[in-house]
């Protein structure tokens, strides 16, 4: 049996209907050949599982232990985390993502995603703010990493409650990971998320201010690698992120 090419992760706690909207927007994409579907769930465990879901009770704590339990039996050369509540876009068409999968020679796909409530897909990060990377700008629900290069890095740091996502983008793009940004949208997005609640803002401003911390030998590098046109960026960059 030949493995899988696409292994779909999705992460649930407590949630049966987020849990429900991910399950149902992956039906048509289990059944086709070389994709996989893990749930790692912590909490109730559901009454039933739909065909082609590959159940795992988290044993871990957290949000990380949670993508790296996931990531530990993925079994696609390509893994795609989507959390409960997360969707796969509607618009979005299996054969076309598989060809481009098929083609890429880049580590990471990375698209756009569509939120609840939003009338369109939202716009791409302008190409002047996206390196170096100074914010979390790759929405994880839309990014597509090869597996074997998530595992040399090592996966998701338990150092964060909510910026792992962020933490994992610096180390791998810091790297030299070679990443395809395609204005196309690849999931719809769940705006109820931890890292989205209005509580949480100023865990998520601590969390993103150590990443930059600890990665910035990385920002440097690539201004460095620039030159004069990333530090205009850069600048850029910072007047949008705290004005």
């Amino acid at each position: 049996m030949s493995l899988p090419t696409l292994s779909l992760v999705t992460i649930t706690k407590d949630d049966p209907a987020a849990l429900a909207r991910t399950l149902a927007s992956t039906a048509g994409w289990r059944q086709r050949p070389g994709v996989q579907q893990i749930v790692v769930f912590a909490g109730a465990e559901p009454a039933a599982w739909p065909e082609g879901v590959c159940a795992l009770r988290q044993t871990g704590d957290g949000i990380a232990s949670a993508f790296n339990e996931g990531l530990q039996v993925a079994q696609g050369e390509w893994v795609w985390f989507l959390n409960g509540g997360d969707a796969i876009h509607e618009d979005l068409a299996p054969e076309w993502l598989e060809t481009l999968l098929a083609r890429t020679r880049a580590d990471l796909v990375i698209g756009s995603i569509q939120g609840d409530g939003d009338a369109a897909p939202r716009e791409l990060t302008p190409l002047r703010e996206q390196w170096p990377l100074l914010h979390s700008w790759p929405p994880h629900p839309a990014t597509l990493v090869r597996r074997e290069v998530l595992r040399r890095a090592g996966g998701f740091s338990p150092r964060y409650r909510v910026c792992m996502d962020f933490d994992l983008w610096q180390r791998l793009l810091g790297a030299g990971a070679r990443a395809d940004v395609i204005a196309v949208p690849l999931a719809r997005f769940d705006l109820g998320g931890l890292s989205s609640r209005p509580e949480n803002a100023g865990l998520v401003f601590r969390e993103n201010g150590d990443v930059l911390w600890r990665h910035q030998g990385a920002v440097w590098r690539t201004i460095g690698r620039g030159g004069w046109g990333l530090m205009v960026g850069w600048l850029r960059a910072l007047r949008h992120r705290f004005l």
